[in-house]
């Protein structure tokens, strides 16, 4: 990271060094479906091509007025309403003005319900909303309002959407740059999935002739890549041949191939695609040639027994504690980047006792509070050496960062994990590993082929070695956690058979035998797969 790439507060700097570690755009407050949706968006606006460098956003203003008229608008107690005139075009659509408020009532019933995570509704204005995606005509990116004399105009909001799902489409586009043939058939299948429901497709281009001008027709790109030296902003994933995007692509190209409707094979991919990126938070944050593998120990017995929940509670926080020290870890470097030649910070520092505000403005938080700056302030004005500056500063600048790392990157593991099914908590507990029955669903599916089936115990340990998923006494043997938790071995036999007893509720696990079950996928491979 350059000396001058952080210009703001701590807040900006802890986002800049992000990016360096995981990615630009990728933060917090996303919620599971609009990782999926950002990235079908993106998709979509490529003309479903991996290999793309740029892509088109639609705005689909109108049709979003006409679906979430009376809805909350802004944070100005506002709402959305349609004009006399477009009232007027709409009904010239139907025989009987009835059937608007029936087309309305059809669209308001495909919105995407999100949540916080203490599970209450997201309190969001109409242009911040979605919609299952039945149709690529149902996506669209978010906005925001803009008044200028006294016209509301409305633009796309940047700051918030695109940002995960341009990544995972990075991760796709990077892992099948040298398999062309799987980068096709994701391709294929998704366009497919996307323009099936030709009905729905007619109604929503009705609506947008009628109701959108010209000015909000028009679709914007957006880079994907850096393209030129004039590009401003772009994601981009620090690394981009790393061999986990094409592990994630086969598993999407599976999940996405079995004959399933696109409503429940949302929910499917939702599961994937977030415990995808969180696999990839998480091996990110391993400091090379330290540390064990990653695991996750999976409280399968609902929290039902102690033990149990307690060491995936551990797994989670010990996996958090990766993020953390993989952040901490690249923060000294670049610290020590700026502040580890002994001559300069020599010759510097009288000059910032005198003036902290130029060593502020040269670590890049000029846009630090008074509060925190004053912290700054009180520790340069006791430093007297160079040693002094390179511990005490280094404590007090990490400290402020590390407190934005809370807010942010732990913030994303918890919401991938609560969202993908896989991980949260409840009131009075501690976050914690488990598996919702989408969750299962989305790793069977992923990782069996359809009408094959493998023993249930072999399904485990490929699971272990895969995903270092610990579940079972075989694996918690392997990893070493039996040992540690030195818990009767009874516990994790009971968490396997819970396990067990989920599979076949699901009716992903076919029973033969006391000493005999198998793991199963019982759908198809659609007929679109090329």
């Amino acid at each position: 990271m350059s000396t001058n790439a952080a210009n703001g507060g701590v807040e900006e700097f802890s986002t800049q060094l992000s990016a360096q570690i995981w990615g630009h755009r990728f933060k917090e407050g996303q919620k599971g479906p609009e990782y999926v949706l950002e990235f079908l968006n993106v998709l979509n606006g490529t003309n479903y091509n991996l290999g793309a460098t740029e892509y088109f956003r639609k705005r689909s203003t109108g049709l979003r007025q006409f679906i979430f008229e009376g809805n909350k608008e802004g944070a100005q107690q506002g709402v959305v309403t349609l004009s006399e005139d477009q009232k007027n075009k709409l009904y010239n659509l139907v025989r009987d003005k009835d059937q608007i408020s029936v087309i309305r009532e059809f669209f308001r019933n495909l919105e995407i319900p999100l949540s916080d995570g203490q599970g209450k509704a997201a309190n969001r204005s109409w242009y911040a909303k979605t919609l299952y995606p039945l149709h690529e005509s149902l996506l669209f990116f978010e906005l925001r309002t803009q008044v200028k004399n006294d016209k509301k105009t409305y633009s796309f909001e940047r700051n918030f959407f695109a940002r995960g799902g341009e990544l995972y489409f990075l991760m796709l586009s990077y892992g099948t740059v040298n398999d062309l043939i799987l980068r096709a058939q994701i391709e294929h299948r998704l366009k497919f999935l996307l323009q099936k429901n030709r009905a729905i497709e007619h109604i929503v281009n009705k609506i947008t002739s009628s109701l959108e001008d010209e000015n909000e027709k028009r679709d914007e790109l957006y880079p994907l890549k850096k393209v030129n030296e004039k590009t401003k902003e772009y994601p981009y994933l620090p690394v981009e041949d790393d061999p986990i995007y094409h592990e994630f692509a086969v598993e999407f190209n599976q999940l996405i191939s079995l004959n399933i409707d696109i409503y429940e094979m949302f929910e499917l991919m939702i599961s994937l695609i977030t415990f995808q990126l969180s696999r990839y938070m998480l091996k990110r944050s391993l400091v090379e040639n330290e540390g064990s593998p990653i695991t996750f120990f999976f409280d399968c017995l609902d929290a039902q027994v102690g033990p149990i929940q307690n060491l995936s509670s551990k797994s989670f926080s010990d996996n958090e504690l990766l993020v953390k020290n993989k952040f901490e870890s690249y923060f000294q470097k670049v610290f020590n980047e700026k502040m580890g030649n002994y001559a300069f910070v020599t010759a510097n520092l009288a000059k910032w006792k005198a003036d902290p505000e130029e060593l502020i403005s040269y670590l890049g938080l000029t846009k630090l509070s008074k509060e925190r700056k004053s912290k700054v302030k009180k520790v340069i004005s006791k430093c007297h050496s160079y040693m002094d500056v390179k511990d005490n500063l280094f404590t007090i600048v990490k400290d402020l960062v590390s407190d934005q790392l809370k807010r942010h990157q732990l913030s994303i593991i918890r919401g991938l994990a609560r969202d993908g099914g896989f991980g949260g908590y409840r009131r009075g507990t501690k976050y914690r590993y488990f598996m919702t029955d989408s969750f299962i669903q989305a790793i069977v599916y992923a990782n069996i082929e359809p009408d094959r089936q493998i023993e249930f115990n072999q399904f485990l340990e490929d699971l272990y070695l895969k995903y270092g998923f610990i579940i079972g006494e075989l694996q918690a043997k392997s990893s070493g956690i039996y040992e540690k938790s030195k818990l009767n071995v009874s516990y994790f036999q009971k968490n396997e058979f819970a396990l067990r007893e989920k599979l076949r509720y699901n009716g992903l696990l076919v029973e033969y035998s006391d000493a005999t079950a198998m793991i199963r996928n019982p759908y198809e491979l659609s007929g679109q797969v090329i």
